[in-house]
């Protein structure tokens, strides 16, 4: 009975760990980012910039909204971090205006290579509205 019930939970365990490598193509998710809401994703030959400094994103195109006495301002969205996560710029080869933010642990923020891009594979999990947290990160 022990070697059935441990078949069994071996199984599931892998049948978990293939659906969770499964790379989801970039149009996918930039076309459509609240399909992918709360689910875990992994994304490749994603162009990460750790040397930019993120502090707000545009909101889709730039929109115009009224502001006080008749003025107009670009609508932005601000990232705000969390402590132990550091905001990290994310490019997508396939939809270059595409905007989120994105959340990078401190201690993986701190084993990136230091240069302008840094091409990589990463696994992340959020939503468009609070942002993306980045818990996996493949170098290419």
């Amino acid at each position: 009975m022990k070697k059935i019930t441990l078949f069994v939970l071996s199984i599931v365990a892998l049948a978990s760990a293939a659906s969770a490598q499964i790379v989801t193509p970039q149009n996918d998710f930039t076309n459509n980012p609240d399909g992918f809401k709360g689910r875990t994703v992994t994304i490749d030959g994603v162009n990460l910039r750790p040397k930019q400094v993120v502090t707000a994103i545009s909101v889709g195109a730039p929109t115009k909204v009224t502001v006080g006495k008749g003025s107009t301002a670009n609508v932005v969205a601000s990232c705000k971090v969390i402590k132990g996560f550091k905001s990290i710029d994310v490019d997508f080869n396939s939809d270059p205006t595409f905007a989120a933010c994105f959340y990078l642990p401190t201690s993986m923020f701190a084993t990136l290579p230091i240069q302008e891009i840094v091409k990589s594979q990463i696994t992340f999990k959020g939503e468009k509205s609070t942002g993306f947290f980045i818990n996996l990160m493949k170098l290419q």
